[in-house]
């Protein structure tokens, strides 16, 4: 009996220790005090955003161990599917590809690599991120091409100390190694940031008995710049670089491997006149990804392709008076693709332009009810203009948000689907098609949102309707050879319902969870959009305590998803359905000023396994992080 209450009081030592609001009240869960931008484009609380948005915080990625930006989506929005393949890592969210998703840092959009539209998510240093905004449906008033099945908008960190700095490492199961270091420091009129950050693997698998991932060494960096002119303008300059380079296995008969590197510029302005009811931003950013070859004989690279994105922008925002808040810009887009083979016998560049026109108005007539109208006016000198208007009605009453909203959206067809023209390794001709146009869609959706003291949920239900959809197919030429076109031949509708549920118990245990229901057909056979999972969710239980010079944390958290369909030889077939747990364990010391944070976290705990989830299996986790101030 002696041990039972050595036992018990420990727990109640642990259970006792003071816990700051923001520890016992999700820092990491829904606080609908949050600020966020990306439904607007302007700074709204949560509980005041037009547009339902899901929010994953800083410190829900830290006491989730992610360890890649990928896994702190996997962690926390249900029904997200990674398929890597030769063109990228496709990310499939609700049976949309990333040609129909929107990725956003700092609201400026990342440049798409490959033919599906992939972007290289580990360029995103997970320790950068303050928070990631996922609005789903159509946002292409707001921003243009692309954001058709969800926009998602990583906010990365500014400084908060007049100086600091730190370094964090974690090992990983397979020699996976992910180190950082960086400082930063924020006085009266200017602000700076700097990291460094190295990621390696020897990666897994590729014995032939299913998944495999290269082993692979990556290189990053990000900076940060800010002046405060004055009282009342800034200015802001950042960059980011990446470099990633996967390698062959061992006894591979390849004489080459792949090298890319992707830089990132930008530099924005901002004045807010003196009664503060108008501000104005202006904004200029660039993005370039080079793709290359690196032939380990003569130990050289050779560029294959480059891909480049420049966008300007001037962004106005007016509140006339309480009632009225106006956002009205411009913004012109440049495109450009290099290519030694793809787009023709000889080295080739093709590009594409676009202007546009947005406007976007939130009215309040009546206290608690906002009446949202918007529209976009494009002109895309390859296939012409077209209008994406919105409008989204609110009512909010206590601790109940509803809201519905119709809205437009576009996606330009890529520079590939247009000008590809080459011989992939004798298999096939691949060709594209000049006449092309936008593909369309119309997104309908309606939500209620309720946040009691230690309660949230949300239920939205939605529809979205895909047309002129760009579909590639084949023709036997009379010689027999096999030949790819593209047209827009294809529509599909997407329905489904997504529900949230935070619990807070006890003050000390959060209980998440949310699920996905997902109907993506193709309307040309009725069958499921390739990679869709009609039910999908993520479910998560972290205590919080504070003990021995600060907090600590245990979670358990698990994601599933019903079977998928995938191409296999060219076959469709169902994937098995799956469930991934981890657990995780962080504890903070706080040392005067400065913070030393251990995790330790299981992942895949009990080792699934399926030739179409890519994933290596149980691995075990360790890492340290420490700041000082």
């Amino acid at each position: 009996m002696a041990w039972r209450k050595v036992a018990f009081a420990c727990l109640a030592i642990i259970a006792s220790g003071p816990i700051r609001a923001q520890e016992q009240m999700p820092d990491s869960t829904l606080s609908l005090n949050a600020v966020v931008v990306t439904g607007t484009r302007t700074e709204k609380r949560l509980s005041e955003a037009p547009v339902l948005t899901t929010v994953v915080t800083q410190r829900e990625v830290e006491k989730a161990g992610a360890t890649s930006f990928l896994e702190a989506l996997e962690d926390n929005i249900p029904g997200i599917v990674s398929e890597p393949n030769g063109m990228g890592n496709n990310l499939r969210i609700k049976g949309l590809n990333s040609r129909y998703i929107l990725f956003l840092v700092d609201g400026e959009r990342l440049v798409s690599e490959g033919a599906g539209g992939n972007v290289n998510l580990d360029q995103i240093d997970v320790n950068s991120i303050k928070r990631v905004e996922v609005i789903n449906g159509a946002a292409s008033a707001l921003y243009g091409s692309n954001a058709v099945g969800a926009v998602i908008n990583i906010i990365t960190k500014e400084p908060e100390e007049p100086f600091s700095a730190g370094c964090n490492v974690t090992y990983q199961s397979h020699n996976t190694l992910n180190a950082r270091i960086f400082a930063e420091s924020k006085l009266e009129k200017m602000k700076t940031q700097a990291s460094i950050y190295r990621n390696s693997s020897d990666g897994f698998g590729g014995d032939g008995s299913g998944a495999y991932a290269a082993k692979y060494a990556d290189w990053g960096g990000n900076m940060k710049l800010g002046f405060k002119l004055n009282g009342r303008m800034d200015a802001n300059l950042t960059g980011r670089y990446f470099r990633h380079e996967s390698f062959n296995p061992a006894g591979s008969l390849n004489t080459t491997h792949p090298l890319t590197h992707t830089i990132s510029l930008g530099g924005n302005y901002g004045y807010i006149s003196p009664e503060g009811r108008y501000r104005l931003r202006a904004s200029v950013n660039f993005d370039k990804y080079f793709d290359l070859n690196w032939y380990e004989s003569q130990a050289e690279s050779h560029l294959e392709n480059t891909a480049s994105y420049i966008s300007s922008r001037i962004l106005n925002i007016f509140n006339p008076n309480e009632k009225w808040e106006i956002v009205a810009g411009f913004e012109q887009n440049h495109e450009e693709n290099y290519a030694t083979t793809t787009l023709g016998p000889e080295p080739t560049r093709k590009a594409l332009d676009d202007l546009n026109l947005f406007g976007q108005a939130q009215w309040t007539p009546l206290t608690g009810f906002d009446v949202i109208g918007g529209a976009r006016y494009t002109h895309n000198f390859q296939f012409g203009s077209v209008l994406t208007p919105k409008l989204s009605l609110m009512y909010r009453k206590k601790d109940l948000t509803l809201r519905a909203g119709t809205g437009t959206a576009f996606r330009a067809p890529s520079i590939k689907e247009l000008y590809y023209d080459f011989d992939h390794q004798g298999m096939f001709w691949v060709y594209g098609n000049p006449d092309l146009q936008a593909e369309h869609g119309l997104y309908n959706s309606v939500s209620a949102e309720y946040n009691g003291s230690w309660t949230y949920a949300s239920a939205t239900a939605y529809r979205n309707d895909i047309r002129n959809k760009i579909t590639q197919y084949d023709v036997v030429n009379p010689v027999g050879g096999l030949e790819k076109y593209y047209k827009n031949v294809s529509s599909a509708t997407i329905t489904g319902v997504d529900l949230n549920l935070s619990v807070i118990l006890w003050k000390h245990l959060f209980l998440k969870g949310s699920y996905s229901f997902c109907d993506a057909k193709d309307n040309a056979d009725g069958k499921q959009l390739s990679g869709n999972v009609r039910h999908s969710g993520t479910a998560s239980a972290t205590w919080n305590g504070n003990f021995f010079h600060g907090p600590w944390s245990l979670q358990l958290a698990n994601r599933f998803t019903s079977p998928r369909l995938y191409e296999s030889d060219g076959e469709t077939a169902n994937s098995k359905p799956y469930n991934i747990w981890k657990v995780t364990f962080t504890k903070q010391f706080r040392l005067r000023r400065n913070v030393l944070e251990l995790t330790l976290k299981c992942d895949n705990l009990f080792n699934f396994h399926d030739v179409t989830f890519i994933n290596p299996g149980r691995q075990y986790l360790a890492g340290i992080r420490y700041i000082f101030k």
